[in-house]
C-alpha cells in the first residue's frame, strides 16, 4: 500500500511525501477505519493535501497561480519578435468579475473590499455602469473572486449591511499599450527566456542604456518604450564602444527621441553637461556637487564639454 502526500508548509513550495506499508496482515475490515483516521489527522494538519487516484484533494501551487496571473495581464503573444513599435498591437480584452453597487456607497464599501478588489496599476477599480447611471461597477480580483461564495464572511457582512447583492457579473476590460509596464512589454517582445532591459542611467532628459548583443535587433523599440514609460525622458541612447582613453569618452547611438545631448542637471547651481563627451559618467553627482560648492553665486552656470 502506497500513500502519496503533498506537503506544503507555509512559505515553501510543495513536496511529495511517500508512505509505504509492505506488510499488512491485519483484517481487511480495519483498513477503511485506519484510512479514515489517517485522512482526518492529515486534513487537520496545516499545509497537508491528499492526492488519491481521483485527486479529490489538491491545491494550485503558488508559482502556477503567479504564472496564470502574469499571463492574464501580459501583452498579446503575437507581439513576440516585434522590432518596430506598434502600440495598437498591444490591445487585449480580459474578462474581469465586477460587483454592482450604488454610487453613493462606493467609498465606504471599498474600505472593506481591499482584499477582493483588483490591484493593478493603471486600471481603475471603480467604473461607471454603462446600463445604470446611478450605479458603479467595482473591479474584483479574477484570481480571488469567482462567485459570491468567494467573499469572506466579513466582506459578506458589510455587503449585507449596505444592502448590496453579492451577485458577481462579468466585464470585458480592454487593455492597451498604456496599461503595460516597460518590463512587461519588453518581456513579451524579446525572444522568450532572454534578459530584459528595464533599468538605465538617467542624465537629465536622457536615458543611457547598455544593451546586450541579443537586444540590439530591438534597440529602437526598447529606446521608444523607455521614453514612453518614463516621464521626463525624451531621448534614449546606447553606448556603442568601450571606454579606452584617459578622458573616458565614448561613442553613443541615439535609439529614439531627441538628438539634443545638452542636458540640464539640478544642483546648487545650474549644471549643463554635454552628454556626448562625458568625463564624469561614473559618479557625476559627487563630481557635480564638488564643482558646484566652489561657486557661491546661485546664478552661475557651469558648462561641461570635456
Amino acid at each position: 500500500m502506497v500513500l502519496w502526500i503533498l506537503w506544503r508548509p507555509f512559505g515553501f513550495s510543495g513536496r511529495f511525501l511517500k508512505l509505504e506499508s509492505h506488510s499488512i496482515t491485519e483484517s481487511k475490515s480495519l483498513i477503511p477505519v485506519a484510512w479514515t483516521s489517517l485522512t482526518q489527522m492529515l486534513l487537520e494538519a496545516p499545509g497537508i493535501f491528499l492526492l488519491g487516484q481521483r485527486k479529490r484533494f489538491s491545491t494550485m501551487p503558488e508559482t502556477e497561480t503567479h504564472e496564470r496571473e502574469t499571463e492574464l495581464f501580459s501583452p498579446p503573444s503575437d507581439v513576440r519578435g516585434m522590432t518596430k513599435l506598434d502600440r495598437t498591437a498591444f490591445k487585449k480584452t480580459v474578462n474581469i468579475p465586477v460587483l454592482k453597487v450604488r454610487k453613493e456607497i462606493v467609498s465606504k464599501l471599498m474600505r472593506s473590499l481591499k482584499r477582493a478588489a483588483l490591484q493593478r496599476p493603471g486600471i481603475r477599480r471603480v467604473i461607471e455602469d454603462p446600463e445604470d447611471k446611478e450605479s458603479r461597477l467595482i473591479m474584483l480580483d479574477p484570481y480571488k473572486i469567482f462567485t459570491h461564495d468567494s467573499f469572506e464572511k466579513a466582506e459578506l457582512s458589510v455587503l449585507e449591511q449596505l444592502n448590496v447583492s453579492p451577485q458577481i457579473s462579468k466585464y470585458n476590460l480592454e487593455l492597451t499599450y498604456e496599461h503595460f509596464k516597460s518590463e512587461e512589454i519588453l518581456r513579451a517582445v524579446l525572444p522568450e527566456g532572454q534578459d530584459v532591459t528595464s533599468g538605465f542611467s538617467r542624465i537629465g532628459h536622457i536615458a543611457h542604456l547598455n544593451l546586450r548583443d541579443h537586444q540590439l535587433p530591438f534597440k529602437h523599440l526598447i529606446g521608444q518604450v523607455m521614453i514612453d514609460k518614463n516621464p521626463g525622458i525624451t531621448s534614449a541612447v546606447n553606448k556603442i564602444n568601450n571606454i579606452d582613453n584617459m578622458y573616458r569618452n565614448f561613442q553613443m547611438e541615439v535609439l529614439s527621441g531627441e538628438q539634443n545631448m545638452m542636458t540640464k542637471i539640478p544642483a546648487s547651481v545650474l549644471y549643463k553637461n554635454q552628454t556626448r563627451n562625458p568625463e564624469n559618467h561614473e559618479d557625476p553627482p559627487l563630481k557635480r556637487q564638488r564643482t558646484a560648492e566652489a561657486f557661491s553665486d546661485e546664478k552661475t552656470q557651469i558648462v561641461s564639454n570635456t
